[in-house]
């Protein structure tokens, strides 16, 4: 079967194998034929798009890359048909129709529909569309179809915007409104997003910053969709809550009743829950900073991101108090311990600080903004060891850094937004916003299996597994060597954390305010545990469950 791709490089595969087309004013002719797909297209046309200035020879040179292209594609695939020439593309063989044919029908769809619609089409894209190509044509042709896929970029994101995933899109709309901050429509949907998350300042902030680069650039003001939706956050109209989603199996009644007597108060915010998990009870709890996010452990400490006063704070692990407050001087989102260095990944800020624990201090800053491929990508997670640093970073990208010249070694793209990076025992796994978990290889820095999963928001390898909770409140459990989904257990919507210990796996629920004893072996539901407020990670060493507590939910 012959397959023709237009939404990337040019390619036209024939059993799997991909086709030489030729050079450049071959490969643009059947770009061109290609985007008039059974429509005949003139000579003069082809001409015209073909070259600024045709020359004399331009008639018989068509003819003669329309003969090579026939020898390469099958006598009947290109025909003559006056005034010029039509390419023949069975239904289903074109990229470009398939993502069109997916964007119609996701018109007027149910959002969780229309979301699985959109994420097929937008995955047919390979990268920017004609990017080899030159003539005439190519340049309004490539605006045109990045256009549309921008387009059903937004349309995905409003489905799942409708489906309660505001959480998880918050890092990918930063990164879009960044690399487009003129399109208003992401930046509406980036405001709608923080406010669902309870950061209504922040979802201000973003339109007061869109409004400036508006009046400076173009001299502007926000369209009137934008400034009605300003005026619903500062007036908090209920018309703006997220919706509920349902057909989520959540643990028992009874489950919770009994989980619920263990505690009397629960945890404040602004702190870390110190959890006994053999007794399902909390012990204590640690005051840190402001909004923690993210926990590791590590030199004898429990280490805490925290995200809106930009530091870390060090717990010691036995006396169960701050010993040290660390200033980041950015938004710390994620972080992680190796043997002589934490490594806190800085969300918006694009970089990534290294501390070194026996000084209690930043001794370094990576900027990863510096090429022009990478410029302002937020960084949203990180996980290390002795050898290498990853960063999942946006747009698509995973960084590996070389923490002896803590300078970027490898930049693998991974096709979409990164959503957590976790090493296992023998590779990488990375999950994407295109529901995917990717094994990378650190030996080739390769990508070698993909496994399809629910939309993820956390992640975590063990020593014989790898766990996943999705946006719908499931726990995946994937086999690392046959890179399968072994195993799904129903916990509830709100799962933003994992930890896997041998046995048992802890989810932190953000939405109701508890932690989750999963068995690994067989997925039930082994316990529950109020913490209150909202959780936003778990770690686990040495028997003690370790969980940062916010103030509001972010689901």
């Amino acid at each position: 079967m012959m397959e023709f791709r237009v939404l990337g490089p040019l390619e036209v595969e024939v059993d799997g194998r991909v086709l030489k087309l030729g050079g450049a004013k071959q490969r643009a002719l059947l770009a061109l034929l290609l985007l008039h797909a059974n429509e005949a297209v003139s000579r003069d046309r082809l001409i015209d798009e073909l070259w600024s200035t045709p020359p004399e020879t331009a008639s018989a040179a068509i003819q003669v890359y329309v003969s090579q292209l026939r020898k390469l594609l099958g006598r009947d695939a290109i025909v003559t048909q006056p005034p010029g020439y039509l390419i023949r593309v069975q239904e289903g063989t074109l990229d470009l129709e398939r993502f069109e044919e997916s964007v119609a029908r996701a018109q007027g769809a149910p959002p969780d529909e229309a979301a699985e619609l959109l994420r097929q089409a937008l995955g047919l894209w390979r990268g920017p569309p004609l990017a080899e190509l030159d003539g005439s044509f190519a340049r309004p042709e490539r605006a045109r179809l990045e256009e549309q896929r921008l387009a059903a970029l937004e349309q995905r994101i409003q489905a799942d915007l409708a489906l309660g995933r505001h959480a998880e899109l918050v890092p990918e709309l930063e990164g879009l409104v960044r690399e487009h901050p003129l399109r208003e429509r992401l930046r509406g949907q980036l405001m709608l997003a923080l406010y669902r998350c309870g950061r209504q300042a922040d979802a201000l902030e973003v339109y007061r910053s869109g409004r400036r680069l508006l009046d400076e650039e173009l001299g502007l003001e926000p369209d009137e969709e934008l400034q009605r939706l300003e005026r619903a956050i500062l007036n908090h109209d209920p018309s703006l809550e997220s919706p509920v989603v349902v057909g989520v199996k959540r643990p028992s009644v009874a489950q919770r009743r009994r989980a619920s007597s263990h505690t009397e108060a629960p945890v404040p915010p602004d702190s870390v829950a110190v959890i006994d998990p053999q007794r399902s009870r909390v012990m204590r709890h640690v005051l840190v900073g402001r909004r923690p996010v993210a926990v590791a452990i590590g030199h004898g400490s429990v280490w805490v991101a925290n995200a809106d006063d930009g530091t870390v704070s060090r717990i010691h692990q036995d006396r169960h108090e701050v010993i040290r407050t660390i200033g980041i001087g950015a938004p710390a989102i994620d972080l992680a311990v190796a043997t002589d260095a934490v490594w806190v990944a800085n969300g918006s800020a694009g970089t990534v600080s290294r501390i070194d624990p026996s000084a209690d201090a930043v001794v370094e800053t990576i900027d990863l903004r510096g090429s022009s491929e990478l410029a302002w990508n937020p960084t949203y997670a990180v996980d290390a060891d002795d050898d290498s640093v990853w960063i999942a970073a946006g747009p698509h990208h995973v960084l590996r850094i070389d923490p002896t010249t803590n300078e970027t070694s490898a930049i693998i793209d991974v096709g979409h937004v990164p959503v957590g990076v976790a090493l296992g025992q023998e590779a990488l796994w990375v999950v994407t916003t295109a529901e995917r978990a990717l094994r990378i290889e650190p030996h080739t820095n390769t990508a070698t299996a993909e496994v399809p999963i629910g939309y993820p928001v956390a992640l975590t390898a063990g020593k014989q597994a790898v766990w996943v909770s999705d946006s719908r409140g499931q726990v995946w459990r994937i086999n690392p060597d046959t890179a399968t989904v072994t195993q799904t257990t129903p916990v509830g919507r709100g799962l933003v954390g994992l930890c896997a210990t041998d046995g048992v796996v802890f989810a932190a629920n953000n939405a109701d305010g508890t932690v989750v004893q999963i068995d690994a072996q067989d997925g039930h539901v082994a316990g529950l545990v109020p913490v209150g407020h909202a959780p936003t990670d778990v770690a686990s060493l040495d028997g003690t469950v370790w969980v940062p507590i916010q103030s509001e939910s972010a689901m």
